[in-house]
């Protein structure tokens, strides 16, 4: 299997990271938006290997240039909910309200759809792109036939 394959897992497509262990579609989506709230922060995965059984599975970390990294949190999965987390512990933003946690969680799924939307959006002017630059009369993409004009 080459490092560019994906794996379907549970409805999920799965995707090589660097190390070669696979990633799903929302957990990298949840770590570009986390890197796009604050590029300081960085998510982190760590191994079943290099954990103890009181470990959970993934960290955020702060990485100021010129300083040490520091724990913000960590979190057994990996959904809007870690970001309505690290949403809260921003002391800049965070409120007193006790609906705070409510709102920063619906902040999150509003800028998880978001992020999701501009995929699809990116994809289907991908799509369209290559259609375009097709110079055939016929172009067939996800069982459906494209067929253009023949006039110039």
């Amino acid at each position: 299997m080459s490092k560019l394959d994906s794996k379907l897992f549970n409805g999920n497509f799965y995707f090589p990271d660097e190390n070669g262990n696979f990633v799903s579609e929302k957990q990298r989506r949840i770590a570009e938006i986390l890197h796009d709230y604050d590029p300081n922060l960085q998510l982190q995965w760590i191994p079943p290997g290099q954990r103890s059984a009181d470990d959970v599975a993934f960290r955020v970390v702060h990485m100021a240039p010129g300083r040490a990294p520091y724990l913000v949190l960590t979190a057994s999965e990996l959904d809007e909910r870690l970001l309505a987390r690290v949403f809260a512990a921003d002391q800049q933003r965070a409120t007193q309200s006790p609906l705070s946690f409510v709102d920063n969680y619906n902040a999150a799924l509003e800028l998880s759809r978001a992020k999701e939307a501009e995929e699809a959006r990116m994809n289907d002017h991908d799509l369209a792109a290559s259609i375009i630059r097709n110079r055939k009369s016929h172009y067939r993409h996800g069982g459906i036939d494209y067929e253009r004009d023949r006039r110039r």
